[in-house]
């Protein structure tokens, strides 16, 4: 009932007699259940918990111990970029509810409402062509879309409300709904999920504004659309500027210094690569020139638009990430155009049950193509800069490890209860230590996010604080080998004669039970005895 009301039910199926409706929907449960399982065992396979959720999770905890939305108590700056996550994590720490474990929890709950939505609408095209549902199967067999219903972050919640949100668009459009609220209102909880929700809610406004200059949607439904979409976006917007003085997220400026076309290259062709694309680019591209329904322009243009936002700001450091989102319109396109050659090719045969059979094989093959790249080995490794799952996965055990140990080190009052500190993986080290953190990649601070940045590096790795700036922050322990706890002095031998912005860092390791912290640090010698009191120093 709740799906039909929000238009992602299965109400535009044929008519049917009561058994032929119960027969037709035995068979989309039987199908939509070999399509979870599918993808149950896909999330067994590829779960993880990577390490930038835990800088969610310590804005939440903040949040929910009363100090703020902040990083570090009372310096205020949005270091996130997933507001409304944000605030689902810290009203599940109010519950008593673990971060990790929830935010999981509502990533493979999301992942199940985009395949819900899809598989319902596979199911209305009818059981007479079987190959439209090589979109759900394809995308349940994806290691990009289970992989990412985990890792702690907003990446399929996201997903589904913006997928949610224009497959509920068109349906409006579809019965020219006087009172198109629920797009809206998904479109807008989308946004505030993530800034990039405006580009889908944008792309769809555009539509709506054509359809009311062509007179086929009225002036008052357009005008009740964006005020729905725009009263808690706007108000989000106003919110930001006047509690962090920025009309974008800290992280924008730190990773988006300019638009970079090669990177964003590379990250897609790598896409394309691993995912097999040339088996169903060319039915996406069918379906764009040879059918002319509503969603299928909508999903086009919304498609190419993110496509060549992603290509401008260089893709993103984590595998396929930020293509997880189109992943749904990508693959019902594919369907969509196999369909459309199928039909054609059925009319000019006088056997159309060949054709509609080889398009099945086709489907099949496709989905086989797409899981088959997607696992391929070779993307274990780090490739132009794209961190792999598998790095992204042992990177973060390692950083909770190692978070762990220090805060351990601190309730028993081995190590102080605060120190400044400065990582290059600010995010489950911080969170379990939850002492005062600098991020050197400026996420989490203005002044290295805001600085001028000449030459460009590894993406959203290229930020670097100046020397004087850690020593104005009286930043004491500075992971310089992007690892803290070591278990040898072997790891500070390498760091002689390391330097930043030209000058010699001093190195220092400290003994603490059968382990080495190697740091370089940027206060004398005299206030670390002080902060490392009864401790071995090695300078």
């Amino acid at each position: 009932m709740v799906l039909k009301r929000l238009g992602l039910g299965d109400n535009e199926s044929p008519r049917l007699s009561p058994n032929g409706r119960t027969r037709s929907a035995a068979r989309c449960l039987a199908a939509l259940t070999c399509v979870f399982a599918l993808y149950a065992v896909g999330v067994y396979q590829d779960y993880f918990t990577g390490d930038d959720a835990f800088i969610s999770f310590r804005y939440a905890r903040h949040l929910s111990d009363g100090m703020g939305l902040v990083w570090n108590p009372g310096e205020r700056i949005e270091g996130y970029t997933n507001f409304l996550w944000v605030l689902i994590i810290a009203g599940a720490l109010r519950l008593g509810l673990p971060p990790e474990g929830t935010a999981n929890a509502l990533g493979i709950a999301s992942g199940l409402g985009v395949l819900l939505i899809l598989g319902l609408r596979a199911h209305r095209r009818g059981w007479g062509k079987p190959f439209f549902w090589l979109a759900p199967v394809a995308l349940a067999s994806s290691r990009s879309f289970t992989a990412w219903s985990t890792g702690g972050l907003e990446t399929m919640f996201f997903s589904l409300l913006c997928f949610a949100g224009l497959v509920r668009f068109s349906d409006e459009h579809d019965r020219n709904s006087a009172w198109p609220w629920a797009s809206a209102a998904l479109l807008a909880l989308a946004t505030l999920t993530r800034p990039e929700g405006m580009l889908f809610a944008s792309v769809s406004g555009c539509f709506l504004a054509v359809a009311v200059l062509l007179r086929r949607r009225s002036l008052g439904a357009a005008l009740l659309w964006v005020s729905i979409y725009w009263v808690p976006v706007g108000s989000h917007l106003l919110w930001r500027h006047s509690y962090y003085g920025f009309w974008l997220p800290n992280t924008f400026y730190a990773k988006v210094p300019g638009t970079w076309w090669e990177q964003g290259a590379k990250y897609l062709m790598l896409f394309a690569g691993d995912y097999n694309a040339l088996w169903f680019l060319p039915l996406v591209a069918a379906a764009l020139l040879m059918r002319t329904d509503f969603t299928t322009r909508l999903f086009g243009v919304s498609t190419i638009a993110y496509l060549v936002y992603v290509a401008s700001v260089g893709g993103d450091r984590f595998e396929f990430r930020f293509l997880v989102v189109i992943l749904p319109y990508l693959f019902w396109l594919a369907a969509a155009g196999l369909e459309a050659v199928a039909e054609k090719g059925a009319d000019r045969l006088t056997r159309p049950g060949f054709v509609w059979g080889a398009a099945a094989v086709l489907s099949a093959v496709v989905v086989l193509e797409i899981y088959s790249g997607s696992r391929d080995p070779a993307a274990s490794k780090q490739r132009s800069g794209i961190n792999s799952l598998e790095m992204i996965r042992d990177y973060a055990r390692d950083r909770v490890e190692q978070g762990k140990f220090l805060r351990r080190l601190s309730d028993e009052n081995i190590l102080p209860e605060d120190v400044v500190i400065g990582v290059g993986g600010a995010g489950a080290l911080p969170y379990h230590t939850d002492w005062t953190t600098i991020d050197r990649r400026g996420l989490n601070d203005l002044r290295i996010a805001h600085a001028k940045l000449e030459t460009r590096g590894e993406i959203a790795h290229e930020r670097e604080p100046s020397y004087e700036y850690l020593r104005e922050r009286r930043v004491v322990m500075f992971d310089v080998l992007n690892r803290l706890v070591h278990r040898s002095l072997e790891p500070k031998s390498r760091l002689k004669g390391a330097r930043l912005g030209g000058q010699e860092l001093v190195v220092k390791a400290v003994r603490v039970e059968d382990a080495y912290l190697i740091f370089a640090t940027f206060v004398d010698d005299e206030e670390l005895g002080r902060i490392f009191s009864g401790l071995e120093i090695i300078h």
